[in-house]
């Protein structure tokens, strides 16, 4: 069997019906040659069947080596991927069937690449909405300034001496492992400027039961420790406001007694801070925080 052009990394818990789905997605790529995934089991019992050893489509099963939860086990992926460039998929997301193909063929033509990420389409209930970048790259700049939600790492795609390198593993320290994409990125970005490409190549499925759902303290806690790992987030108020709106949403959610003082400062940086005014409706128990998050959602989009 010749070694694989690229390692797909799935970590999973308890979702057996999504993460076939998504597997089948990876197996019906456009690509021709070998692509292996990996399926991380973290905390729930691996499932050997899915275990494929021959064609160009091998899947191997392991379980998360590291601290539970996703950080942990997307590091355990790739630190077991045999390809020189490694993906991310989560088990409810699925690939168009040419996003492998053309995002290893930007990385050939563009060797000082080291990440490439696409756009995305989210579907949630009856909503689908296409979440584009609008631009050719990501800079770390723009992630400072603005989340680019459409960076999300089931778009993403990384040469693993880069990961393994300059743009370092996945945050396994961060409350909850909440937002480690976010950080990932962000750091991602940070090395070399993220190519684009600006279609839909992933669905991105809401509403199919998160492990953060409703989480809020610990919400609260890892966006607070993304504020303090990038200083660089006082260049851009906006930005961080926004951060301090979401920490806001959070604290109100969970009833913590200094939300005031947490909405304050967003508005400070940000009067039109959407998400200060929203933490301010819960706080008061004018809305509850899931219905916001559910009529958000509805639209394609989250706290």
């Amino acid at each position: 069997m010749l070694p694989p052009d690229l390692s797909v990394i799935i970590c999973t818990h308890n979702r057996p019906e999504l993460l076939r789905e998504a597997l089948a997605a990876i197996e019906h790529q456009d690509h021709p040659g070998p692509i292996e995934t990996i399926v991380v089991f973290d905390r729930s019992t691996p499932d050997e069947s899915l275990a494929r050893r021959d064609g160009n489509r091998p899947v191997r099963i392991v379980t998360n080596e590291r601290t539970p939860g996703l950080p942990g086990g997307r590091n355990t992926g790739v630190l077991h991927a045999a390809a020189p460039i490694v993906a991310f998929c989560d088990d409810d997301d699925l690939w168009t069937a040419d996003k492998a193909r053309r995002q290893l063929e930007l990385l050939a033509a563009r060797p000082e690449v080291v990440c490439t990420m696409s756009g995305m389409r989210v579907v949630a209930g009856d909503a689908v909405v296409d979440r584009l970048v609008g631009r050719p790259e990501i800079t770390f700049d723009m992630l400072l300034a603005d989340r680019v939600a459409a960076a999300h790492i089931s778009a993403a795609m990384v040469r693993r001496d880069a990961f393994l390198g300059p743009i370092g593993l996945v945050n396994e320290e961060i409350p909850g492992g909440y937002a480690e994409d976010y950080d990932w990125t962000l750091r991602a970005a940070r090395a070399h400027p993220i190519a684009v490409i600006d279609e839909p190549l992933v669905t991105i499925r809401w509403g199919l039961g998160s492990y953060f759902a409703e989480r809020w303290v610990m919400i609260d806690q890892a966006l607070g420790y993304l504020l303090d790992t990038y200083p660089e987030f006082d260049r851009y108020p906006a930005g961080k406001a926004r951060i301090l709106g979401q920490r806001a949403f959070a604290q109100a959610a969970s009833r913590q007694g200094h939300v005031g003082r947490t909405i304050r400062d967003t508005l400070r940086r940000n009067w039109r801070e959407p998400r200060a005014y929203l933490a301010a409706l819960v706080a008061a128990r004018v809305v509850p925080a899931n219905r916001v998050v559910r009529a958000l959602n509805a639209r394609g989009r989250g706290i």
